[in-house]
């Protein structure tokens, strides 16, 4: 079961739901054609190296559709506790529509920035955040936050793009439009270097919110499409979905035909992207 939202308020300065994520269409696009080729694998993973036990306390901060949680519910199984806290209302309906594995904690999910997390001090065994810190307008108050809610001992695993790496499918993606000549809708929107933390970069912030064994690792996985049409169609799933929904039709199969290229498919069509993201792990 995943209960409704609780609203915790917003933040003034950028976040994702300005952006465009707070579209339930982008939503229910980055669920079918980015949740399971990229964001679930990468998830799997991150809750594998949470060693979370039955019965544990999880936070999981930019749960987006859900994910990690939906990983973390089906091991803390149904005497455990899971809340799923994320900025985007549309990320976060998305999300109480998915089903559960058998035997699962219930998910309650809470609407708002990771910098308010709404929870009381020292509440949460485990918090876990994918591929969200290197968006937060304030990262060190948002760490600092999680680590607020965390019991004494409890764990923090954080992953982001690994910033020394190339990114996977948002650079091809961010380099496509840029060459199309098409306005960035947000600062850095097409910086690729805004879309990842080095390791260094991770470690220290960290360090600097109070954390204490602080590791750092560094890995690779590929995501797949099965169809390059697929591969392309996550372009809708991101927050440049309206950007090129509101070209003519002619310039929006132009946008598409570039991006396909940059994926280079294969023969049969099939697209393949290495992904790599820094991963921490640190205690309070």
């Amino acid at each position: 079961m995943i209960n409704q939202p609780k609203n915790l308020g917003k933040e003034n300065t950028l976040g994702r739901d300005r952006i465009g994520f707070d579209s339930v269409s982008i939503a229910e696009s980055y669920e079918r054609f980015l949740t399971r080729q990229l964001f679930e694998p990468w998830a799997a993973d991150l809750v594998a190296r949470a060693q979370l036990q039955p019965g544990a306390v999880v936070l999981d901060v930019a749960s987006g559709t859900g994910a990690v949680a939906r990983r973390a519910a089906g091991i803390v199984g149904p005497n455990g506790r899971v809340v799923a806290s994320d900025l985007s209302s549309g990320m976060l309906a998305v999300a109480m529509n998915k089903p559960l594995p058998s035997a699962s904690a219930t998910i309650e999910c809470q609407e708002g920035p990771a910098t308010a997390l709404g929870a009381d001090d020292a509440v949460f065994d485990v918090v876990l955040c994918q591929q969200g810190l290197q968006f937060f307008p304030e990262r060190d108050v948002a760490l600092r936050e999680m680590r607020r809610v965390l019991r004494p001992g409890g764990g923090l695993l954080v992953s982001t793009w690994a910033a020394e790496r190339p990114l996977g499918l948002f650079g091809p993606l961010a380099d496509t439009l840029a060459e199309f000549g098409l306005a960035e809708p947000f600062p850095r929107a097409f910086d690729s270097k805004s879309y990842g933390l080095s390791a260094r970069r991770l470690e220290s912030l960290l360090v600097d919110a109070g954390f204490r064994d602080v590791v750092v690792e560094t890995a690779d996985m590929k995501a797949y499409w099965d169809r390059t049409e697929d591969a392309v169609e996550t372009l809708t799933g991101t927050p440049f979905a309206p950007l090129v929904a509101g070209l003519a039709l002619n310039d929006q199969a132009q946008v598409r035909a570039l991006f396909a290229r940059r994926l280079n498919p294969s023969p049969e069509g099939a697209v393949t992207v290495a992904t790599v993201s820094n991963i921490a792990r640190a205690r309070k």
